[in-house]
C-alpha cells in the first residue's frame, strides 16, 4: 500500500515532513539492506546522482567540516557545487546547500514537493524491510534531485553512519576522503578501531583516489589495504604533508605546511588542531584533483558551520559552540576555548547516552571553575543525573551544577559574566531558544 503527503507550501514546513518518514523502531532490515533499498530508490527516481561529479567523505569525527573545505576548493576553482551534511543544527537546509550557502526557498519546497509526489507510488519489497523510505535515505534522494535541480556540476557527499552500509554509498565517487577513526556506535560499526575502519573503508572504489588523515595503525593499515585491493591510488597527509604547524589565536587557528613544492599559510575561521587537519586533507586532495586556486583558499579559510567551535557574543561573554564526542575531540576543543577565554571560564555540557562520559569529562574539566551539566536533546536518550554522578566523583573540588533545561543552563551561566563553552552533543545548542534566534539564515 503507498502513502501520500499534502503538497508544502512554507519552508517551515521542510523542517518537518522529512520526520514523518522514521522507521519503526527496532526494525534493522532498513540498515541491513540500506545499499540494496537506496539503489533501487535512486532507480525509480531517475537515478538523480549521476547528474554531476560526487567526492565521498567518511570518518568518526571531521568529515562534516572536511566535507565543507572540499566543497569550498570546488566552488573556487569554479564550479557549482553542492553539499550534502548531517547532522543539522538550527535547520534542516544546513543538510543540503551551495557550498555553505542556502539554496533558495523554493527551490527547497519544489525539490521537496516533487520527491514527495514521486515517492507516493513507490514501495519497497517487504524482503528489504519498511516499505516506504527511512528518514535518511528520503534526505539522500532529496539531496540528489535537489543538487540536479540547481544545475550543480559537482557534489561533495558525507557518509551518515559507517559508510559499507551507509544509504550515500551508491554514488560513483570522483575521489574518496577518510578523516580520524575512534571507537564509535560499536553496537553498530564493530567492537575494534579495525571492525570500524573497514566499515568506513567500504566507501572506497575502484580507481578513484583515497585521501586519509586517520593516525591509528590499524585503521591506516586497514583503508591503505582496501585501497590496494580496488586499485585506488592511496594518499596519507603523513607522506605527503610536510612542514605542518598550527596554533589557536584570537582571529583564527594559523596553520602551515606544504605540500611538494607549494608552501600554505592559513588563518581558518574555525579554530582547533582538528580543523587544521581537516583542511589539510581537504587541500591535499584538491592538490592533487588540480582544483586548487587562490579563490578556493580563500574560501576554505571563510568557511564557517554551524556548531563547529562557532563564536557568538551575548553581551559581555564569548559563547563558543562546540561538538565534543570523544575524549580527543573534548581535549581539543577545551584547550583551543582556554586560549581565546578571558579567566575564570563556564563550562556546559550534555551528552546523548553511549558516550565515553568518564574521558569526556577528565579532557574537558580542568582549566573550569564552574560546570552544568544539562539535558542536550528532547529526543535523544540521555543521563544527565548520571552525568553529573561521574563529575561529581571525578572533581568533587569542582562548582558542578545540574540544570536540564538547556535555556535555563545558559541563563545561569550568563549571570557569572564569563565566557561559556557550550560543547557535547550536536543538539545542545539547537535547544537553546536565545541561540536559536540569534541565528540568521
Amino acid at each position: 500500500m503507498g502513502y501520500t503527503h499534502g503538497v508544502i507550501k512554507q519552508i517551515a514546513e521542510l523542517e518537518t515532513v522529512f520526520d514523518t518518514f522514521a522507521p519503526e523502531s527496532g526494525d534493522r532490515r532498513a540498515r541491513e539492506h540500506r545499499v540494496e533499498r537506496m539503489k533501487l530508490f535512486l532507480s525509480f527516481l531517475g537515478n538523480p546522482e549521476k547528474a554531476f561529479r560526487t567526492y565521498h567523505i567518511a570518518g568518526s569525527k571531521g568529515k562534516g567540516s572536511t566535507a565543507s573545505y572540499l566543497s569550498a576548493i570546488i566552488t573556487g576553482y569554479g564550479r557549482k557545487c553542492g553539499l550534502y551534511t548531517s547532522p543539522h543544527l538550527f535547520s534542516v537546509r544546513e543538510r543540503f546547500t551551495l557550498s555553505g550557502a542556502f539554496f533558495s526557498d523554493s527551490l527547497y519546497i519544489n525539490t521537496c514537493n516533487k520527491l514527495l509526489e514521486k515517492t507516493g507510488s513507490f514501495i519497497f519489497p517487504s524482503s528489504l524491510g519498511p516499505e516506504k523510505p527511512t528518514t535518511f535515505e528520503m534526505y539522500t534522494a532529496f539531496a540528489y534531485i535537489l543538487f540536479k535541480e540547481a544545475g550543480c556540476t559537482d557534489a561533495v557527499i558525507e557518509t551518515g553512519l559507517g559508510g559499507r552500509l551507509d544509504a550515500t554509498n551508491t554514488i560513483e565517487s570522483e575521489a574518496v576522503f577518510i578523516t580520524e577513526i575512534e571507537l564509535e556506535h560499536q553496537d553498530v560499526l564493530g567492537k575494534t578501531i579495525r571492525e570500524i575502519a573497514k566499515e568506513k573503508a567500504g566507501i572506497i572504489v575502484s580507481d578513484a583516489p583515497v585521501f586519509a588523515s586517520c593516525h591509528d595503525e590499524d585503521a591506516k593499515s586497514i583503508i591503505y589495504e582496501k585501497a590496494k585491493e580496488m586499485g585506488a591510488p592511496y594518499y596519507h597527509i603523513d607522506d605527503y604533508v610536510k612542514s605542518f604547524h598550527t596554533e589557536t589565536l584570537q582571529d583564527g587557528e594559523h596553520t602551515s605546511f606544504s605540500i611538494g613544492n607549494t608552501a600554505y599559510s592559513l588563518t581558518l575561521s574555525m579554530p582547533t588542531h582538528a580543523m587544521a587537519e581537516n583542511a589539510t586533507l581537504a587541500i591535499l586532495g584538491g592538490s592533487v584533483l588540480s582544483l586548487i586556486t587562490d579563490s578556493g583558499i580563500r574560501k576554505l579559510e571563510k568557511t564557517q558551520l554551524p556548531g563547529r567551535f562557532e563564536k557568538r557574543r551575548i553581551g559581555e561573554s564569548l559563547i563558543v559552540i562546540d561538538t565534543a564526542h570523544t575524549p580527543v575531540s573534548a581535549a581539543a576543543s577545551c584547550d583551543a576555548f582556554c586560549s581565546i577565554a578571558r579567566q575564570n571560564p563556564v563550562l556546559i555540557l550534555g551528552l546523548v547516552s553511549g558516550k565515553d562520559e568518564e574521558g569526556i569529562i577528565k579532557a574537558l574539566f580542568h582549566p573550569f571553575t564552574h560546570i552544568i551539566i544539562t539535558k542536550p536533546s528532547s529526543y535523544r536518550k540521555s543521563n544527565p543525573r548520571g552525568l553529573l554522578e561521574k563529575a561529581e566523583r571525578l572533581f568533587p573540588e569542582k562548582d558542578i551544577s545540574l540544570i536540564e533545561n538547556p535555556d535555563e543552563a545558559l541563563d545561569s551561566a550568563l549571570s557569572l559574566s564569563s565566557d561559556i563553552l557550550i560543547t557535547g552533543s550536536f543538539y545542545l545548542a539547537s535547544e537553546m531558544e536565545r541561540l536559536r534566534k540569534q541565528y540568521e539564515p
